[in-house]
């Protein structure tokens, strides 16, 4: 019966569906709770997951890197300062080592080692060979891991002062230029600032020049 076969086929891919959306509501939801065991800045890591997983959108053109990859961007953004439990200095490198090995329902170990390096790389050194964890990953996971890294780098420099302060951006590019802009109804020179400095590693990636202007209300 084509009619049954066909129901059972869409009801088959609804039932995937909801499966993969319920994998993704855990994974997200033990992010959280492992960023509060270790008393992660909430609202910060939200919104630096937030505006690094628009940033991806905005960029997709550009790095042509599919969804799988913007999930855990996300996972990443969320859980990139639990390093600061063992203080400031070097937290990007101790949050590598606490996700590593951290129980994150519905990621594979290979999904853990790229949030993982996501996270180590949202400041200090850019990836090189000789840091073990990077090299571990196989070149397209490298290769994913520079452009997830350094939007998440952007991302952490336009929260700069861990006020959310920026509420909506866009992308323009204008030749060589990567024009990032920002909606802060409270300002947001900080942001900016931090966004310039924090956007150079995304340009080194891109082959672009990376800028960020405040958007001006018309």
């Amino acid at each position: 019966m084509p009619g049954v076969e066909r129901i059972w086929g869409q009801s088959s891919k609804l039932d995937v569906f909801s499966q993969e959306v319920i994998k993704l509501h855990e994974t997200h939801d033990a992010c959280i709770t492992l960023g509060r065991r270790y008393g992660f800045e909430e609202e910060h890591s939200r919104q630096d997951a937030r505006l690094a997983v628009r940033l991806f959108d905005l960029t997709a053109d550009l790095h042509d890197l599919d969804d799988e990859y913007r999930d855990l961007l996300s996972y990443a953004g969320l859980v990139h300062d639990i390093g600061y439990i063992e203080g400031y200095w070097g937290h990007h490198k101790t949050a590598y080592r606490l996700i590593m090995k951290a129980e994150l329902p519905g990621l594979t170990e290979r999904d853990k080692q790229i949030v993982a390096n996501v996270a180590r790389y949202h400041r200090g050194a850019k990836p090189k060979p000789s840091h073990t964890g990077f090299a571990a990953l196989d070149p397209d996971d490298r290769e994913a891991v520079m452009v997830l890294g350094a939007l998440l780098r952007l991302a952490d420099g336009l929260d700069r002062s861990h006020a959310s302060a920026v509420e909506a951006l866009d992308a323009q590019l204008d030749g060589d230029r990567l024009v990032i802009l920002v909606d802060c109804p409270l300002g947001c020179g900080t942001e900016v600032w931090g966004g310039e400095k924090k956007g150079r590693f995304l340009g080194q990636v891109l082959g672009l020049r990376v800028q960020v202007r405040e958007r001006l209300s018309k």
